[in-house]
């Protein structure tokens, strides 16, 4: 199913940085099939690293597990997005079905898919990872860092009118905020009081 995981094997090179290009470039070739994916890929899914990786050194977190964990949380809707409000489940198995071809160890697979499962909800924050932590914030600050992709993808995938996607996602914002971490809030915050203005 993945043919550069049998590239990989018998190169025998399995660290980080060649497993998590590999990654990447799998989940940028699938979603460039299609327009509104790439659009996905290039304004989401890619922020949503940059951000991790800045929250990873922030937090001492495990930043191969937050890569990796990023590049994945969205991909199942990129396939079928019927699945997005159920996306973190096919995720986490997404995730396992790549990682063990890359002969991770069940630590490192299972960080991943309990980062991306609890990535979307801000559940209590002592009972998280700082892993998961890094995606949930990194994911709000993605979302705030592209205000126009994400009103895109109200009209264009859920049909809503400008009025409705403006009220959704500025309501969608307020929530992340009330939610972010103070180090997520200084790097958003010019960025969250533009959102304030879109109302």
């Amino acid at each position: 199913m993945y043919e550069f995981s049998v590239y990989i094997g018998r190169s025998g090179r399995n660290d980080f940085s060649v497993v998590t290009d590999y990654i990447r470039e799998y989940v940028k070739t699938e979603c460039y099939k299609e327009t509104f994916t790439r659009e996905l890929y290039d304004n989401h899914i890619v922020v949503v690293a940059e951000f991790g990786a800045k929250l990873a050194k922030i937090l001492n977190a495990d930043f191969q597990v937050v890569q990796l964990a990023a590049y994945l949380h969205d991909f199942s809707s990129v396939h079928n997005f019927e699945l997005l409000n159920e996306h973190r489940v096919k995720e986490a198995k997404v995730a396992d079905e790549l990682l063990q071809q890359f002969n991770y160890s069940e630590n490192i697979i299972n960080q991943v898919k309990d980062t991306i499962l609890k990535h979307s909800k801000p559940q209590n924050k002592k009972q998280l990872t700082a892993e998961a932590i890094c995606l949930f914030n990194a994911d709000a600050m993605s979302q705030l860092a592209k205000p126009l992709f994400w009103l895109y993808f109200g009209y264009t995938i859920k049909k809503r009118s400008y009025k409705e996607c403006i009220e959704i996602y500025t309501k969608w914002m307020e929530d992340n905020w009330k939610n972010m971490i103070e180090p997520a809030r200084e790097m958003m915050m010019e960025e969250y009081e533009f959102i304030k203005k879109l109302k």
